[in-house]
């Protein structure tokens, strides 16, 4: 089973426009770009780093104040509250598990 391209902050990279190389520049993900993407310097992936955790999930502060006030302005601030959900599943059940839910949830 393939397992889906997670950034830290539990954007699934497999869904993204840029990530599959449709948009222009492409993007490698997070952790290949260490946290400096094309429209420049996430704030989550050095607080990850620091942690030296995979993802916010697994953080003993999650869901901390920062992460809930970082979103798709276009998707608004249901898109944090869905990540918090998906990386809270992800980090007890797993990545495999968390991608099977994920893959059915957008189907």
């Amino acid at each position: 089973m393939m397992v889906e391209v997670y950034s830290p902050c539990g954007i699934v990279c497999d869904d993204c426009d840029w990530f599959k190389g449709i948009k222009e520049p492409h993007c490698e993900g997070c952790k290949k770009v260490k946290g400096k993407p094309s429209w420049g310097e996430c704030e989550t992936y050095p607080c990850v780093k620091d942690k030296e955790i995979e993802h916010c999930g697994q953080c003993g502060a999650f869901p901390c104040q920062e992460f809930m006030t970082r979103y798709d302005p276009g998707e608004g601030p249901v898109d944090a509250v869905i990540r918090a959900g998906m990386l809270a599943y992800r980090k007890r059940h797993g990545d495999e598990k968390a991608a099977k839910l994920d893959r059915r949830i957008r189907s």
